[in-house]
């Protein structure tokens, strides 16, 4: 039987440092038969882009750099997130049910299933989207300005937004579930009006002024739970792997990683 792990941040981490722990994991995830939830938070706000897009097109580059906000390339694709506010979270797997006997879209819609049992817990109405856009799909806007089949929205709105990769052995699937938005930052630095992402995303602030992080934590984790009918190993990440995460570190500070479109 696969075993499953949980692992839920304590602080908040540096935007290469989350990036770098997802990769480790999805590497460390090969041939084990093992999946991994991983819950976490990000130390600034912080862009991500995905790993097909060009970075001058996706981000105003010099306003990001300019008032100081990290930025990094996703190994999975989409489009850009501000990371701020939010839980965040990651979905590595090598075992039957989202790797093995599910394709990429068949494990996206089995996630997005579970995100929406997560809201269910905490009452709030989500949903999964059906919306379908091609034009604004192949566009430079950023992630949370338009839904798209198989995510979730309250009432029309979106209020995740995830990204997949996955190879032979492994899957690795994260995502942002903002609790505000800072939509004038996210405006300026995707070259985006303000209220044209406003008119497509919402979350969870603004459906719920009682739900905390930690409830929503919970909700997520029981919600996982209960889709694989088995509790949750704490997992621990070593000391002897420290190492290899930090060389990955250094990969997501670099110009050459992140600018490398």
């Amino acid at each position: 039987m696969s075993r499953w792990f949980l692992l839920q941040e304590e602080k908040p981490l540096p935007a290469a440092v989350n990036m770098a722990r997802d990769e480790f994991l999805f590497e460390w995830c090969r041939n084990r038969d093992v999946g991994i939830l991983r819950i976490y938070a990000w130390e600034q706000a912080s862009f991500s882009i995905g790993v097909s897009q060009k970075v001058n097109r996706a981000v105003n580059l010099d306003l990001v750099r300019e008032e100081g906000h990290p930025l990094v390339r996703r190994v999975t694709g989409g489009k850009t997130v501000l990371h701020d506010d939010e839980l965040t979270y990651a979905v590595i797997s090598s075992e039957d049910i989202f790797h093995r006997k599910n394709d990429l879209l068949q494990s996206y819609r089995l996630i997005a299933g579970i995100l929406v049992e997560m809201f269910l817990k905490v009452d709030i109405p989500a949903e999964l989207s059906t919306q379908r856009n091609a034009t604004l799909a192949r566009s430079n806007h950023p992630c949370f300005s338009f839904p798209t089949p198989n995510e979730i929205e309250i009432k029309g709105l979106k209020i995740v937004g995830s990204a997949q990769k996955r190879n032979t052995s492994a899957l690795l699937q994260h995502g942002s579930i903002p609790f505000s938005m800072n939509y004038e930052l996210y405006a300026r630095a995707t070259r985006m009006r303000a209220d044209r992402i406003r008119e497509h995303m919402t979350t969870v602030r603004d459906i719920s002024a009682s739900v905390t992080r930690e409830d929503l934590s919970r909700a997520l984790v029981s919600a996982f739970q209960d889709f694989t009918g088995q509790p949750f190993e704490e997992y621990d990440i070593g000391s002897q792997d420290q190492q290899v995460i930090q060389d990955l570190v250094g990969k997501y500070d670099s110009m050459d990683w992140n600018l490398s479109h």
